[in-house]
């Protein structure tokens, strides 16, 4: 009895899955109303921390813009940024680590200087091998002794 109730059961499941009708589904591409730059023409203070190389640097007024651009995105770091400072701390090129608070220089730690304009000679000093040979005599420590050919035992 229990079996025929556990077969009934299973075959209206079944029934109502295969009764119904799919309808044909249509696929439309995805396009944003606005995008964020157009919702808000300012813009969005940043806040965070980026490892990378000043592209750009201009003064203003009494302000210093800098614009870094960075490939190290571990750790939530930013990839670009634009801040500004009172003081020049960096050139164009300079490879730094910033953390910036609200579109402002917090702290700024340079990394690497750029070489812009300076020649560095490269030259690779080599030392010229010298081949020096000496005789050398063998002293008692360093003597090389035969194989014994001979055994003897003596017993007293």
């Amino acid at each position: 009895m229990i079996r025929l109730i556990i077969c009934c059961l299973l075959g209206i499941f079944f029934i109502g899955c295969v009764s119904k009708k799919t309808s044909s589904v249509t696929y439309e591409e995805y396009k944003p109303k606005k995008t964020i730059t157009q919702q808000n023409k300012k813009e969005i203070p940043l806040s965070g921390s980026i490892k990378g190389s000043v592209v750009a640097l201009k003064k203003s007024g009494l302000l210093w813009y800098y614009e870094v651009k960075s490939k190290d995105i571990k750790n939530n770091k930013l990839s670009y940024a634009k801040f500004t400072n009172t003081k020049k701390v960096a050139n164009k090129g300079d490879f730094v680590y910033a953390i910036i608070n609200n579109s402002r220089l917090k702290e700024i730690y340079l990394i690497k200087k750029a070489n812009y304009g300076r020649k560095i000679a490269q030259k690779t000093l080599k030392k010229k091998k010298q081949y020096i040979s000496k005789k050398h005599t063998r002293t008692k420590k360093q003597q090389v002794l035969s194989v014994p050919t001979v055994e003897s035992i003596s017993l007293d």
